[in-house]
């Protein structure tokens, strides 16, 4: 599970992809705030792809509960993004 967290090839490919497009296009031309919020805003995506994925092999209902509250975090900060 270390590995990339279970992702899934498709989703590492997506990732790699994206990636490369993010670097043709080029960075100085968008504000570093701007850059610090796509940022902030793909790693709340991933963490919420990570949680979605974990829930449904989830057994403890103590585990369960922390990552339904940590899904409705994130879901909240992404809102206000």
């Amino acid at each position: 599970m270390a590995r990339g967290w279970g992702r899934s090839e498709e989703d590492l490919e997506a990732e790699k992809e994206q990636a490369r497009a993010e670097m043709a296009s080029p960075a100085s031309s968008r504000p570093a705030a701007m850059t610090k919020l796509l940022a902030e805003r793909r790693s709340i995506e991933l963490a919420l792809a990570r949680i979605r994925e974990e829930l449904p092999k989830v057994r403890g209902e103590v585990r369960r509960r922390a990552l339904e509250t940590a899904r409705a975090e994130l879901e909240k900060r992404l809102e206000k993004l």
